[in-house]
């Protein structure tokens, strides 16, 4: 059978429409570069500091991630009717090779980043120091206050781009870690 050149165009245009729609299809889009990911933080670190300077640290593990061996929590013991500094760290020990402490760009992308608390029993919500450069909470220093003895939890939260400005930043964006303390307060 004979191709006219009418219908030879047709192939051609045909051809050239499909390897172009191939083509494109293939390439990398680089109009959508990769989203900032949540940092991977398996341990936690809660530095109280009472008012004679002593610190004592307190630690939350979860070094296997998600879905593997449950997590590791001290148990908290701390004075009654004292108010204590509480310093966070943040650190990745997925690796005991490589440790990989988390704080700092926690405190360097702190727009992007808040810490939110729970507490129960005779604990009080602690309170925020630090902002972010817009003024925002970020709650890498906080200052907590005891009450009477007693027990209660308190559950820290790090929240992955909240939208700080909403009644309840702290159930906007991603969560990158949260940990649960047993506390008791003692006389």
């Amino acid at each position: 059978m004979l191709m006219t050149h009418a219908n030879f165009m047709r192939f051609l245009f045909t051809v050239f429409a499909a390897s172009a729609l191939f083509w494109t299809g293939c390439q990398k889009d680089d109009d959508n570069p990769p989203a900032d990911e949540p940092e991977l933080i398996t341990t936690v670190v809660l530095n109280f500091t009472d008012p004679d300077g002593n610190t004592t640290s307190f630690q939350f593990s979860d070094t296997d991630g998600l879905g593997g061996n449950p997590p590791v929590a001290d148990d908290i013991t701390l004075s009654a009717n004292t108010t204590y500094q509480l310093d966070i760290e943040f650190k990745d020990e997925s690796n005991a090779g490589n440790v990989k402490d988390i704080t700092e760009e926690v405190r360097e992308e702190a727009e992007e980043h808040l810490l939110c608390f729970a507490a129960t029993g005779v604990l009080d919500i602690p309170v925020t120091l630090d902002t972010d450069g817009n003024g925002a909470p970020l709650g890498l220093e906080t200052e907590l206050t005891t009450g009477q003895a007693g027990n209660g939890t308190l559950a820290i939260v790090l929240k992955h781009e909240p939208d700080k400005g909403a009644d309840n930043p702290c159930i906007t964006g991603e969560t990158d870690v949260q940990a649960e303390f047993e506390v008791t307060v003692q006389e």
